[in-house]
């Protein structure tokens, strides 16, 4: 079976395509690869490849990671006109199987995937019966639990652009925490309608958020608690090395410093040789262990591991859209934050690594709904103030996207209820740029994508 993904082309490898590939072939002995495809792959050729891989075999075939593609939904019902058995599983599964609410009395809403999924499957892949393959259908889900299958074989990735190429992984995942903690967060915002709309529309709405209004994760999974330290070890173990050390991999929590120390001490104590740990975290968890990040620096100095803060979501430098994204954190928490590093950079300048030019991709918003000159001119005073530009700000700043399933999807569909006014759909993705009748729907998420930061 292939397991059809998204994919940039970048040295990484996703945990969880990887992980089901592994069950699949060790624990339900079906043989199975995963097949990451670029944007502009081409569908001719992925035709051909399919014909001759599936000859002689059952025509079932997965997608995961799907990231809003239409192109992956387009791809989706061929394959379905062809005969083949479509599995969905990976993150907002179930979201994206049935589409937006009362979609059926409301043309212009996502519609789901229903008609072209056979089966969508939602929980930790041992949950997966192989008898669901033969009389599945619909969506089946299953529990979380502490006890997860984590062996994973990184070297049965692939890629597709023009042919089937092998992809080497050369930066991997590890799981520790499973969703966010942040996502258990209830909160009742009120927010203002889009920038574009407000000579027809001015009334705030107020949307109940689980942690960030734009998470679709926290819908989807929630917080499912944290891994044993032990299975966080046998993970790593499993990684490939190079040059004697295991691989650089993504540690998978939203607040990892916690726990960073006993990993780091388990690992030497068993002898482990790492090269980099991937961190993706709040600033919140950042300014709570500002005491203890001097002595994890140590710790990974006397391993000579390195520390990247690869992802830091600041998401923007505007106290009001922070507010507005629901991320329970002030302008002054991220100034902290970003001193802190910048002190300890001083001092562990080799082994503390979140400088942009050191491989790190911040998290900066914008384009926004509610972008005006008011916040707009304080973005730019606070990113000038602080010299953001020398480190933290990313090369490209990430247009706001909302997925359907996310608060904020919540938030246009009480818009469209109140209004006359609709939003165009592109894929999973609810188009806040583009409202009809009031505006030209011509502008594409092309144009917002070339808009730089400051």
């Amino acid at each position: 079976m292939i397991i059809l993904s998204h994919h940039t082309g970048q040295p990484y490898g996703l945990l969880g395509p990887q992980l089901a590939a592994t069950y699949f072939q060790k624990k339900l002995s079906i043989e199975s690869i995963v097949v990451g495809l670029g944007r502009s792959f081409s569908k001719e050729g992925l035709f051909r490849f399919l014909s001759d891989h599936y000859r002689g075999r059952e025509k079932i075939i997965a997608f995961s990671h799907l990231c809003g593609r239409k192109d992956l939904i387009a791809l989706m019902k061929d394959l379905k006109r062809l005969g083949f058995l479509i599995l969905l599983a990976g993150p907002q599964a179930p979201e994206d199987y049935l589409g937006e609410p009362d979609s059926d009395l409301h043309p212009g809403r996502f519609k789901g995937l229903h008609s072209l999924v056979d089966l969508c499957y939602h929980g930790p892949v041992e949950g997966f019966p192989a008898e669901l393959f033969r009389s599945g259908r619909g969506i089946f889900k299953a529990p979380w639990t502490p006890s997860l299958f984590l062996e994973v074989d990184w070297s049965n990735l692939f890629t597709f652009s023009a042919d089937l190429k092998e992809h080497p992984v050369q930066i991997g995942q590890v799981l520790q925490g499973i969703g966010c903690p942040y996502g258990q967060k209830v909160q009742r915002l009120l927010l203002p309608p889009p920038v574009e709309i407000r000579d027809r529309f001015r009334e705030p709405i107020e949307v109940t958020s689980r942690g960030c209004t734009f998470c679709d994760v926290a819908r989807d999974k929630g917080f499912q608690g944290t891994l044993a330290l032990n299975q966080v070890i046998h993970q790593i173990q499993g990684l490939p090395e190079k040059g004697g050390r295991k691989i650089p991999f993504e540690l998978i929590d939203e607040y990892p410093l916690r726990s960073l120390g006993l990993l780091l001490k388990e690992a030497a104590r068993q002898s482990l040789a790492l090269s980099q740990i991937h961190l993706v975290c709040r600033v919140d968890d950042i300014n709570a262990h500002a005491e203890d990040l001097p002595g994890l620096l140590q710790l990974a100095q006397e391993g000579d591991v390195k520390l990247l803060f690869a992802s830091i979501g600041f998401e923007s430098f505007s106290d009001r859209l922070l507010r507005y994204f629901g991320k329970g954190i002030t302008f002054s928490d991220i100034v902290k934050g970003v001193q802190t590093l910048r002190r300890l950079k001083d001092r562990f300048p080799d082994h503390l690594l979140y400088r942009r030019d050191e491989g790190a991709n911040h998290g900066f918003i914008r384009p926004t709904p509610w972008d005006e000159g008011e916040i707009l001119q304080e973005i730019d005073r606070n990113i000038f103030l602080h010299r953001f530009y020398e480190d933290i700000l990313p090369d490209h700043s990430t247009p706001l996207i909302i997925h359907h399933a996310s608060s904020l999807g919540d938030w246009i569909r009480e818009i469209e209820k109140r209004t006359d006014i609709r939003f165009s759909r592109e894929g999973t993705w609810i188009e806040w740029w583009n409202p009809t009748p009031l505006l030209d729907s011509s502008r594409s998420r092309e144009e917002l994508s070339a808009i730089d930061p400051p």
